[in-house]
C-alpha cells in the first residue's frame, strides 16, 4: 500500500487539489501585508481562520484514521507528510500530533469541531480544501472503508456541502490520484496500462468521444484552473504557482490522449 501513500502525498502537494501548503503560506504573507484578499468572510481574523483550519484538519484526520477501528501506518505517514509540507516548527508538529490524537479519542465531538469551523472559517475554498485533504487521508491505506464513508458524509452534511458537490470532488480526487500514481510508475520504469484511462478520467471524457469534444473538455478545465483567472480572484501567489502545476497535469493528460490517437 505504500505506493498509495506516495501517490496521494505527491498529488496532494503537486497538483491543484489540496492547496494547503501554499494556502497557509499565502495567508501568512497576506496577514503580514495587512491584505485580507477576501478571506475575512466570517468576521474572524486571518490568524484565527488559519488556526481553526489547522486544528480541524488534524483532528478530523485522526478521527478518520480511527473510524474503522485501527490507525494504519500509512495514515500516520500521511499525517506526518502534511506536517512536513506545512513547514511546521517542532512545536507546531507536536501540537498537530496532539490534535491528531484528540481526533482519535472516543470523546472527540465531531459536530462541535465542525460548528466551530463553520463559525470561524466558513465555506468556499477553505471548506473544499478541508474535504479534499480528508478524502486523501481516507485513501491513505488504499481502502475507503464504510466507516470512513459514513464519517465523510456526516462531515459534509455538517459543512453544508451538497451530495452532488461531494460526489464530484470525490471522483476528482480518485482520478487525480490514479493519474499521478500512473506517472510515478512510468517514471520508475514500470508499465502502467491504466495510465491512458486515467488521462481520460482527468479530462472527464471517455475514448468514445471525438477529438473536438475532448479538446473542448480540455479547454474548459484549463479555463477553470487558469492562473490568471485565479489571480484575479485574489488568491495568494503561492496558490497561483500550485495552480500552474495543476494546469500542467491537465496538459500532460491531454498530450497523452492526443499521442494515443495519432
Amino acid at each position: 500500500m505504500w505506493k498509495w501513500v506516495g501517490a496521494i502525498v505527491g498529488m496532494l502537494f503537486a497538483g491543484f487539489f489540496g492547496l494547503i501548503g501554499g494556502f497557509f503560506i499565502g495567508m501568512l504573507i497576506d496577514r503580514a501585508k495587512g491584505n485580507s484578499n477576501g478571506y475575512r468572510r466570517t468576521g474572524a481574523s486571518l490568524f484565527e481562520q488559519q488556526q481553526v483550519f489547522f486544528q480541524t484538519l488534524f483532528q478530523l484526520m485522526g478521527r478518520l484514521a480511527k473510524s474503522d477501528g485501527r490507525v494504519s501506518q500509512e495514515e500516520i505517514e500521511l499525517a506526518k507528510a502534511v506536517m512536513q509540507r506545512l513547514r511546521l516548527s517542532p512545536e507546531a508538529q507536536r501540537q498537530a500530533q496532539e490534535l491528531f490524537n484528540q481526533g482519535k479519542s472516543e470523546n472527540f465531538d465531531v459536530d462541535a469541531a465542525l460548528n466551530r469551523f463553520n463559525s470561524v472559517v466558513g465555506g468556499g475554498m477553505m471548506r473544499r480544501s478541508l474535504v479534499e485533504v480528508l478524502l486523501l487521508s481516507a485513501y491513505a491505506d488504499g481502502y475507503f472503508s464504510l466507516e470512513e464513508k459514513n464519517l465523510m458524509s456526516q462531515i459534509c452534511a455538517k459543512l453544508g456541502m451538497s451530495q452532488a458537490e461531494y460526489n464530484s470532488l470525490h471522483e476528482q480526487v480518485k482520478r487525480q490520484a490514479h493519474f499521478h500514481q500512473g506517472y510515478q510508475q512510468q517514471a520508475s520504469g514500470k508499465s502502467s496500462p491504466d495510465l491512458l484511462k486515467a488521462a481520460y478520467d482527468v479530462l472527464e471524457v471517455d475514448e468514445s468521444m471525438s477529438d473536438a469534444e475532448i479538446k473542448k473538455a480540455y479547454r474548459r478545465l484549463m479555463s477553470q484552473n487558469h492562473p490568471d483567472k485565479l489571480s484575479a480572484q485574489g488568491l495568494p501567489d503561492e496558490m497561483i504557482e500550485l495552480a500552474k502545476e495543476r494546469t500542467q497535469e491537465i496538459q500532460s493528460a491531454y498530450e497523452l490522449i492526443k499521442k494515443s490517437r495519432k
